[in-house]
Protein backbone atom coordinates (compact mmCIF):
# COMPACT_ATOMS: atom_id res chain seq x y z
CA UNK A 1 0.00 0.00 0.00
CA UNK A 2 1.31 3.44 -0.93
CA UNK A 3 0.53 7.11 -0.48
CA UNK A 4 -1.18 9.59 -2.75
CA UNK A 5 1.21 11.35 -5.07
CA UNK A 6 1.81 15.08 -4.94
CA UNK A 7 3.53 17.64 -2.74
CA UNK A 8 0.33 19.64 -2.14
CA UNK A 9 -3.20 18.69 -1.12
CA UNK A 10 -4.46 19.88 -4.51
CA UNK A 11 -2.13 17.49 -6.35
CA UNK A 12 -3.03 14.65 -3.98
CA UNK A 13 -6.74 15.23 -4.67
CA UNK A 14 -6.01 15.07 -8.40
CA UNK A 15 -4.08 11.82 -7.92
CA UNK A 16 -6.86 10.31 -5.81
CA UNK A 17 -9.50 11.18 -8.42
CA UNK A 18 -7.30 9.76 -11.17
CA UNK A 19 -6.81 6.52 -9.20
CA UNK A 20 -10.55 6.16 -8.66
CA UNK A 21 -11.67 7.13 -12.16
CA UNK A 22 -13.35 4.21 -13.90
CA UNK A 23 -15.92 6.12 -15.92
CA UNK A 24 -16.76 4.26 -19.08
CA UNK A 25 -16.33 0.86 -17.47
CA UNK A 26 -19.16 -1.25 -16.07
CA UNK A 27 -19.48 -1.94 -12.37
CA UNK A 28 -22.26 -4.51 -12.61
CA UNK A 29 -21.19 -7.93 -11.38
CA UNK A 30 -18.03 -6.68 -9.67
CA UNK A 31 -17.10 -5.51 -6.17
CA UNK A 32 -15.54 -2.32 -7.56
CA UNK A 33 -15.60 0.77 -5.35
CA UNK A 34 -14.12 2.91 -8.12
CA UNK A 35 -15.82 5.92 -9.71
CA UNK A 36 -18.10 4.77 -12.53
CA UNK A 37 -20.21 7.89 -13.10
CA UNK A 38 -19.83 11.65 -13.45
CA UNK A 39 -22.16 12.22 -10.50
CA UNK A 40 -20.02 10.05 -8.21
CA UNK A 41 -16.86 11.75 -9.49
CA UNK A 42 -18.27 15.14 -8.46
CA UNK A 43 -19.32 13.84 -5.06
CA UNK A 44 -15.93 12.28 -4.33
CA UNK A 45 -14.15 15.43 -5.43
CA UNK A 46 -16.25 17.24 -2.81
CA UNK A 47 -15.30 14.71 -0.09
CA UNK A 48 -11.59 15.12 -0.84
CA UNK A 49 -11.78 18.91 -0.97
CA UNK A 50 -13.73 18.97 2.31
CA UNK A 51 -11.06 16.93 4.09
CA UNK A 52 -8.23 18.91 2.49
CA UNK A 53 -9.82 22.15 3.67
CA UNK A 54 -10.10 20.74 7.18
CA UNK A 55 -6.46 19.59 7.13
CA UNK A 56 -5.30 23.00 5.89
CA UNK A 57 -7.28 24.89 8.54
CA UNK A 58 -5.84 22.65 11.27
CA UNK A 59 -2.29 23.15 10.01
CA UNK A 60 -1.84 19.47 9.18
CA UNK A 61 0.91 18.45 6.80
CA UNK A 62 1.66 15.29 4.83
CA UNK A 63 -0.43 13.01 2.66
CA UNK A 64 -4.21 13.23 2.87
CA UNK A 65 -4.56 9.46 3.13
CA UNK A 66 -2.16 9.13 6.11
CA UNK A 67 -3.81 12.11 7.84
CA UNK A 68 -7.04 10.12 8.12
CA UNK A 69 -6.32 9.00 11.67
CA UNK A 70 -8.96 8.32 14.31
CA UNK A 71 -8.45 11.76 15.87
CA UNK A 72 -8.56 13.66 12.57
CA UNK A 73 -11.48 11.76 11.05
CA UNK A 74 -13.50 12.15 14.26
CA UNK A 75 -12.85 15.89 14.47
CA UNK A 76 -13.50 16.34 10.75
CA UNK A 77 -16.80 14.46 10.84
CA UNK A 78 -17.95 16.28 13.97
CA UNK A 79 -17.46 19.60 12.21
CA UNK A 80 -18.70 18.57 8.77
CA UNK A 81 -21.88 16.78 9.89
CA UNK A 82 -22.95 19.17 12.63
CA UNK A 83 -25.64 20.93 10.58
CA UNK A 84 -26.72 18.07 8.29
CA UNK A 85 -29.96 16.13 8.61
CA UNK A 86 -29.64 12.47 9.71
CA UNK A 87 -30.27 11.33 6.10
CA UNK A 88 -27.69 13.70 4.63
CA UNK A 89 -25.15 12.75 7.32
CA UNK A 90 -25.80 9.06 6.63
CA UNK A 91 -25.21 9.57 2.91
CA UNK A 92 -22.03 11.56 3.59
CA UNK A 93 -20.39 9.07 5.95
CA UNK A 94 -21.26 5.99 3.90
CA UNK A 95 -20.15 7.73 0.71
CA UNK A 96 -16.88 8.90 2.24
CA UNK A 97 -16.10 5.40 3.48
CA UNK A 98 -16.93 3.89 0.09
CA UNK A 99 -14.45 6.32 -1.47
CA UNK A 100 -11.75 5.17 0.94
CA UNK A 101 -12.50 1.55 0.03
CA UNK A 102 -12.06 2.52 -3.60
CA UNK A 103 -8.70 4.11 -2.87
CA UNK A 104 -7.63 0.92 -1.13
CA UNK A 105 -8.50 -0.99 -4.28
CA UNK A 106 -5.96 1.23 -6.06
CA UNK A 107 -3.34 0.23 -3.46
CA UNK A 108 -3.52 3.51 -1.54
CA UNK A 109 -2.91 3.15 2.21
CA UNK A 110 -5.88 4.09 4.41
CA UNK A 111 -5.59 3.75 8.21
CA UNK A 112 -7.96 1.01 9.40
CA UNK A 113 -9.17 3.29 12.19
CA UNK A 114 -10.70 5.60 9.58
CA UNK A 115 -13.07 2.82 8.51
CA UNK A 116 -13.93 2.06 12.13
CA UNK A 117 -14.93 5.66 12.83
CA UNK A 118 -16.91 5.97 9.61
CA UNK A 119 -18.79 2.72 10.29
CA UNK A 120 -19.72 4.06 13.71
CA UNK A 121 -20.97 7.37 12.31
CA UNK A 122 -22.87 5.60 9.55
CA UNK A 123 -24.47 3.25 12.07
CA UNK A 124 -25.45 6.11 14.38
CA UNK A 125 -26.99 8.20 11.62
CA UNK A 126 -28.78 5.18 10.18
CA UNK A 127 -30.15 4.58 13.67
CA UNK A 128 -31.37 8.16 13.91
CA UNK A 129 -32.83 8.11 10.41
CA UNK A 130 -34.64 4.83 11.07
CA UNK A 131 -35.92 6.16 14.39
CA UNK A 132 -37.51 9.07 12.57
CA UNK A 133 -39.00 6.75 9.96
CA UNK A 134 -40.11 4.19 12.54
CA UNK A 135 -38.16 1.39 10.87
CA UNK A 136 -36.35 -1.01 13.15
CA UNK A 137 -35.63 -4.63 13.98
CA UNK A 138 -36.62 -5.72 17.48
CA UNK A 139 -35.09 -8.28 19.82
CA UNK A 140 -31.48 -7.09 19.47
CA UNK A 141 -30.75 -6.97 23.21
CA UNK A 142 -28.68 -9.94 24.38
CA UNK A 143 -30.44 -12.00 27.03
CA UNK A 144 -27.53 -14.17 28.19
CA UNK A 145 -24.46 -11.92 28.21
CA UNK A 146 -22.43 -14.41 30.27
CA UNK A 147 -22.75 -17.02 27.54
CA UNK A 148 -21.81 -14.41 24.94
CA UNK A 149 -18.60 -13.55 26.77
CA UNK A 150 -17.79 -17.22 27.32
CA UNK A 151 -18.30 -18.03 23.65
CA UNK A 152 -16.23 -15.05 22.56
CA UNK A 153 -13.38 -16.17 24.79
CA UNK A 154 -13.23 -19.39 22.82
CA UNK A 155 -13.05 -17.45 19.55
CA UNK A 156 -10.73 -14.62 20.59
CA UNK A 157 -9.86 -13.54 24.13
CA UNK A 158 -9.37 -9.88 23.22
CA UNK A 159 -12.82 -9.69 21.60
CA UNK A 160 -14.41 -10.94 24.82
CA UNK A 161 -12.70 -8.12 26.74
CA UNK A 162 -13.95 -5.47 24.32
CA UNK A 163 -17.44 -6.96 24.59
CA UNK A 164 -17.27 -6.79 28.39
CA UNK A 165 -16.23 -3.16 28.14
CA UNK A 166 -19.17 -2.34 25.90
CA UNK A 167 -21.61 -4.17 28.15
CA UNK A 168 -20.34 -2.42 31.30
CA UNK A 169 -20.16 1.08 29.83
CA UNK A 170 -22.41 1.29 26.77
CA UNK A 171 -19.57 2.70 24.65
CA UNK A 172 -19.58 2.56 20.86
CA UNK A 173 -17.10 0.13 19.32
CA UNK A 174 -14.62 2.82 18.24
CA UNK A 175 -14.72 4.34 21.72
CA UNK A 176 -14.25 0.95 23.39
CA UNK A 177 -11.29 0.15 21.14
CA UNK A 178 -9.74 3.53 21.88
CA UNK A 179 -10.09 3.02 25.65
CA UNK A 180 -8.64 -0.49 25.46
CA UNK A 181 -5.74 0.69 23.32
CA UNK A 182 -4.85 3.56 25.67
CA UNK A 183 -6.30 2.24 28.91
CA UNK A 184 -3.99 4.08 31.31
CA UNK A 185 -4.91 7.40 29.70
CA UNK A 186 -8.56 6.92 30.69
CA UNK A 187 -8.45 4.83 33.85
CA UNK A 188 -8.59 6.41 37.28
CA UNK A 189 -7.33 4.06 40.05
CA UNK A 190 -10.48 4.90 42.00
CA UNK A 191 -12.28 2.56 39.63
CA UNK A 192 -13.69 4.57 36.75
CA UNK A 193 -12.96 5.77 33.25
CA UNK A 194 -12.86 9.47 32.45
CA UNK A 195 -12.11 11.79 29.56
CA UNK A 196 -13.78 9.67 26.86
CA UNK A 197 -14.91 11.86 23.99
CA UNK A 198 -17.81 10.59 21.95
CA UNK A 199 -19.69 11.54 18.83
CA UNK A 200 -20.05 15.28 18.32
CA UNK A 201 -17.02 15.95 20.51
CA UNK A 202 -19.09 15.60 23.67
CA UNK A 203 -17.32 14.05 26.65
CA UNK A 204 -18.97 11.15 28.48
CA UNK A 205 -19.70 11.25 32.18
CA UNK A 206 -17.27 9.15 34.22
CA UNK A 207 -17.79 5.41 33.70
CA UNK A 208 -17.29 3.03 36.64
CA UNK A 209 -15.88 -0.37 35.70
CA UNK A 210 -15.25 -3.52 37.71
CA UNK A 211 -11.81 -4.37 39.10
CA UNK A 212 -11.87 -7.60 37.10
CA UNK A 213 -12.43 -5.78 33.81
CA UNK A 214 -9.81 -3.15 34.68
CA UNK A 215 -7.29 -5.94 35.26
CA UNK A 216 -8.12 -7.54 31.90
CA UNK A 217 -7.80 -4.25 30.04
CA UNK A 218 -4.55 -3.41 31.75
CA UNK A 219 -3.12 -6.76 30.73
CA UNK A 220 -4.59 -7.04 27.25
CA UNK A 221 -1.94 -8.63 25.04
CA UNK A 222 -3.49 -7.90 21.66
CA UNK A 223 -5.99 -5.48 20.21
CA UNK A 224 -8.67 -6.82 17.86
CA UNK A 225 -9.37 -4.81 14.73
CA UNK A 226 -12.90 -3.63 14.14
CA UNK A 227 -13.36 -6.20 11.38
CA UNK A 228 -12.12 -9.12 13.51
CA UNK A 229 -14.33 -8.04 16.42
CA UNK A 230 -17.31 -7.65 14.08
CA UNK A 231 -16.72 -11.07 12.56
CA UNK A 232 -16.31 -12.71 15.97
CA UNK A 233 -19.69 -11.35 17.06
CA UNK A 234 -21.24 -12.21 13.70
CA UNK A 235 -20.22 -15.83 14.28
CA UNK A 236 -22.48 -15.71 17.34
CA UNK A 237 -25.30 -13.99 15.39
CA UNK A 238 -24.73 -10.56 16.94
CA UNK A 239 -23.49 -7.14 15.89
CA UNK A 240 -21.35 -4.71 17.93
CA UNK A 241 -24.27 -2.31 18.30
CA UNK A 242 -26.32 -5.07 19.95
CA UNK A 243 -24.11 -4.66 23.03
CA UNK A 244 -24.85 -0.95 23.24
CA UNK A 245 -28.55 -1.72 22.90
CA UNK A 246 -28.21 -4.33 25.66
CA UNK A 247 -26.57 -1.78 27.95
CA UNK A 248 -29.39 0.68 27.20
CA UNK A 249 -32.14 -1.78 28.12
CA UNK A 250 -30.39 -3.01 31.27
CA UNK A 251 -29.50 0.48 32.50
CA UNK A 252 -33.00 1.82 31.89
CA UNK A 253 -34.66 -1.18 33.61
CA UNK A 254 -32.30 -0.90 36.59
CA UNK A 255 -33.24 2.75 37.06
CA UNK A 256 -36.93 1.91 36.82
CA UNK A 257 -36.50 -0.80 39.46
CA UNK A 258 -34.85 1.77 41.71
CA UNK A 259 -38.00 3.88 41.56
CA UNK A 260 -37.22 6.44 38.89
CA UNK A 261 -40.02 7.51 36.58
CA UNK A 262 -39.93 6.71 32.88
CA UNK A 263 -38.93 10.28 32.06
CA UNK A 264 -36.16 10.33 34.66
CA UNK A 265 -34.82 6.91 33.67
CA UNK A 266 -34.88 7.86 29.99
CA UNK A 267 -33.00 11.10 30.60
CA UNK A 268 -30.36 9.45 32.78
CA UNK A 269 -29.86 6.58 30.32
CA UNK A 270 -29.56 9.03 27.45
CA UNK A 271 -26.84 10.91 29.34
CA UNK A 272 -24.95 7.67 29.96
CA UNK A 273 -25.04 6.88 26.23
CA UNK A 274 -23.93 10.41 25.29
CA UNK A 275 -27.05 10.81 23.15
CA UNK A 276 -27.95 14.38 22.34
CA UNK A 277 -31.60 13.43 21.77
CA UNK A 278 -33.67 11.19 24.02
CA UNK A 279 -35.59 9.97 20.96
CA UNK A 280 -32.52 7.95 19.95
CA UNK A 281 -32.47 6.27 23.35
CA UNK A 282 -36.15 5.45 22.94
CA UNK A 283 -35.31 3.87 19.62
CA UNK A 284 -32.65 1.72 21.30
CA UNK A 285 -35.16 0.61 23.91
CA UNK A 286 -37.67 -0.26 21.17
CA UNK A 287 -35.05 -2.34 19.34
CA UNK A 288 -34.21 -4.24 22.52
Amino acid sequence: MGNLRGSTFEKQISNALHRLDARGTKRHGTDSRLTHSNALYTKREMYLKDFAKFAHEKGLEGKLNTLMTQKNITEFMNERLSELSPKSALDYTSGFNSMLRGLEQTKAHIPQEAHTILREYTSDYRTEFNAIKGNYETGRAIEDTNSLISNLQEIRESSSVIAELQLETGLRVSEALEVAKNFQDYYNPQGYLEGIVGKGGQEYDIKPISEELAYKLNNLQEMPSYSSYYNDLKELDHKPHDLRITYTVEHYNKLKEEGYSHREALKMTSQELNHYREAITLYYLARG
